[in-house]
């Protein structure tokens, strides 16, 4: 009897080291696969992007675009169809909010807006935007640290910019929109590069700001004033330092190449090795349109093969982690 005890003792310590193996292994696994690098896709399509767009692209480079980029700007709204038909493909949408009129290229009454003119049509903006079912992030007011739109920082200051982007803020948390996530969205240069443009005096606060979006193009020698820049040239350093001064988790909000002046299909593929090793970096947004110059991978052109290529990577997913 007392052997048998011992044969049943030494049973069970033998099933309890096992099991604590099994978990410690178990947990060991976990451990590796949720600390596995992911990067969101994600393209600009189209101005008003629908199903046909996403399906186009995962048909001809073997994923969907994740993020899907979409522009307005004031006194009009998205597109409800075009958001509806993204969420439908488990997708998210980028809505770039634009504070101007952008067909007669018209700057907005900025005083206006902060005695409050503005109020209904923003809130409408908002009960919109919130009516969807699905996320959708929105990058308002985009570029600040450029001198291209009416918004700059370089043409109105950086604490009217800081005021009006929280002011129009702070009306949609005063709704009570849940499913929006701000993006605070620089260009990867100061231009012009003086220290009343630096890009970290329009920073609106933690509060105000879910992701940093970081905005770059190689525009190679399409330009009198511009050169070959790759991509690690654009935004290796603006991501070092958003990391450093914001802390928030980064998308590169748009991003592409032209073909003249140097090796696109080089450039591409170091564009994609180096996001993969850029762990803070959430997704990407490829600017896939001819518009200023020609923006496009095309499958029938070497870069575009080449992207297609790089995105088949297991690092580079369509959809977040959740929805698999």
């Amino acid at each position: 009897m007392k052997k048998g005890y011992k044969k049943m003792l030494w049973f069970c310590l033998g099933v309890i080291v096992m099991a604590v193996c099994f978990f410690v292994l178990y947990a060991q696994i976990g451990v590796v696969r949720s600390s596995k690098r992911e990067c969101l896709t994600g393209a600009f399509l189209a101005d008003t992007p629908g199903k046909a767009d996403i399906l186009s692209f995962q048909e001809t480079y073997g994923k969907k675009p994740y993020y899907v980029l979409m522009f307005t700007d004031w006194g009009n709204y998205p597109s409800g169809e075009a958001i509806k038909g993204i969420l439908e493909e488990s997708c998210c949408p980028i809505v770039t909010w634009e504070p101007w009129k952008a067909h007669a290229q018209e700057a907005i009454d900025l005083a206006g807006l902060m005695r409050g003119e503005y109020d209904d049509y923003i809130r409408e903006f908002a009960a919109r935007m919130g009516s969807f079912d699905g996320e959708i992030l929105l990058r308002f007011a985009h570029e600040m640290n450029g001198n291209w739109y009416p918004w700059s920082g370089s043409n109105i200051g950086a604490d009217k910019y800081k005021d009006m982007y929280r002011y129009v803020k702070d009306i949609f948390d005063e709704t009570g929109i849940q499913n929006v996530k701000w993006v605070f969205s620089i260009n990867w240069e100061d231009v012009p590069r003086t220290a009343a443009n630096e890009m970290l005096n329009y920073y609106p606060g933690a509060d105000y700001v879910d992701y940093v979006g970081l905005d770059g193009y190689n525009w190679g020698t399409t330009r009198e004033w511009s050169s070959w820049t790759s991509f690690d040239e654009l935004f290796g350093g603006i991501y070092k330092k958003t990391l450093r001064e914001f802390g928030k988790p980064v998308i590169i909000s748009e991003f592409s190449s032209v073909s003249e002046g140097g090796d696109k299909t080089e450039w591409i593929q170091q564009a994609m090795r180096k996001l993969k090793t850029w762990d803070k970096v959430q997704g990407f947004v490829l600017f896939d349109v001819d518009k200023e110059v020609d923006w496009t991978f095309p499958i029938t052109k070497s870069w575009g093969r080449k992207f297609r290529d790089e995105l088949s990577d297991p690092c580079f997913v369509d959809k977040e982690e959740d929805d698999r």
